[in-house]
């Protein structure tokens, strides 16, 4: 199965091409970036944020209408959050094959530090690869360095690293989600 990244306009320009082949390499599934077509809906003017749940709706339907069956992967700018949530970094629904991930909270900038291209791949590819991991079937790990450890605060994806655990891998690889991730 492919994962087709559609990359927003108001997300960060330039980093489509790094991002997308690190995401590939992580997860060692075919991986293509392409101009996003839809209209991302959603906006909560009150709260100058997004609503991820309404964008996963939007691909849902745009993948059914489109006989899609790749999994899809929206990158946004915009900052987005889901009920119950200030904010996230990203959010999937594995029913429907799509996930969504906002770089908005991944910049340095947001917190006041200097910009960092290499930081933001680098936190981009993670959010990715995990929101992916949960399409894929897996939960939230307990392992810090693993993809799949939920990171409620920047320092928490500082924190992990761009694998798998040994769990995670063989339950990706026991349900041959892949073909071998070493």
């Amino acid at each position: 199965m492919d994962l087709l990244i559609f990359w927003d306009s108001g997300a960060p320009a330039g980093l489509e091409l790094p991002v997308m082949r690190m995401v590939s390499g992580v997860l060692e599934i075919p991986t293509r970036v392409c101009a996003n077509p839809l209209i991302l809906n959603g906006y909560v003017g009150s709260r100058h944020q997004t609503d991820a749940s309404v964008l996963l709706d939007t691909i849902d339907m745009f993948k059914q209408r489109q006989g899609i069956r790749h999994l899809i992967l929206v990158v946004t700018g915009n900052d987005i959050f889901s009920t119950g949530t200030t904010s996230l970094f990203g959010l999937a629904r594995p029913s429907a094959g799509a996930a969504v991930v906002s770089t908005a909270r991944l910049t340095n900038e947001f917190y006041g530090r200097d910009g960092d291209e290499d930081d933001l791949i680098d936190r981009t590819v993670k959010e990715s690869a995990h929101e992916i991991g949960h399409l894929f079937g897996l939960d939230h790990c307990m392992t810090p360095e693993c993809i799949m450890h939920n990171p409620l605060t920047l320092d928490d994806l500082e924190r992990k690293k761009r694998w798998f655990c040994p769990e995670c891998k063989g339950l990706l690889e026991t349900a041959n989600l892949v073909h071998s991730l070493s």
